[in-house]
């Protein structure tokens, strides 16, 4: 989150609390004046742009402590949208300057924040760039299961608030190879599909190895 739980009392006097209560709600769209950021209390939003033939790419998945909305030159760069039900702070964005120019510590928060959307940028990158579609896959059920809000660590169950549709876009593949990538984990033994947004990570320690960067030969 952008401040610690003894931290956050300056904060939320500038936020305002925004819940939706479904799936495909658009929160902000490219290209539009960027009056606001927003801070994930629960649920997650998918951030995605569109490609000049209409194709659409999921650049991020966002999830509970996570900030996004910075503006790029005054606009949105991409498009934000609900992907379950969720619950947001909503800061305007003229205010929360105002405040980090108070507050060294929320100067402090944000450029970590920033500098850790940096990295997942980056990661994803190597991740289109290097990975198999196993290790894809493997990577983004991993993120999932880093959040308690969709990972119950006693039964293994993970529950997914993406469509197969979301994982193909976000991965950059067809939704034919994201069935069959999740039918080798399947055969692998390291997760059980229970319904479709419900599966059961058998082996977490055997997904984690098969997240391990290697050279790709042909489609895996």
């Amino acid at each position: 989150m952008l401040l610690s739980p003894g931290e956050r009392d300056p904060w939320q006097e500038i936020s305002t609390p925004v819940a939706y209560d479904h799936s495909g709600f658009e929160i902000f769209a490219e290209g539009e004046d960027a009056h606001f950021v927003y801070a994930i209390d629960e649920g997650a939003v998918r951030i995605l742009r569109y490609a000049d033939n209409g194709q659409r790419q999921i650049l991020a998945f966002m999830m509970p402590g996570d900030l996004f909305g910075l503006p790029d030159n005054g606009t949105y760069a991409n498009t934000a949208e609900t992907i379950s039900a969720v619950r947001l702070y909503r800061l305007p964005w003229h205010n929360l300057i105002q405040r980090m120019m108070d507050d060294p510590q929320l100067q402090l928060n944000l450029l970590v924040r920033v500098a850790d959307d940096l990295h997942r940028a980056q990661r994803r990158i190597m991740m289109l760039g290097q990975q198999s579609t196993s290790q894809r896959l493997a990577t983004l059920l991993l993120e999932f299961a880093g959040h308690p809000e969709f990972y119950n660590d006693r039964d293994g169950h993970l529950h997914l608030p993406i469509t197969r549709v979301d994982v193909a876009d976000y991965l950059g593949i067809a939704r034919e190879t994201a069935a069959r990538a999740i039918t080798r984990f399947e055969r692998e033994r390291l997760l059980r599909r229970i319904d479709p947004k419900t599966i059961q990570i058998l082996d977490i320690a055997g997904l984690r190895d098969a997240e391990l960067v290697r050279p790709k030969r042909g489609n895996q």
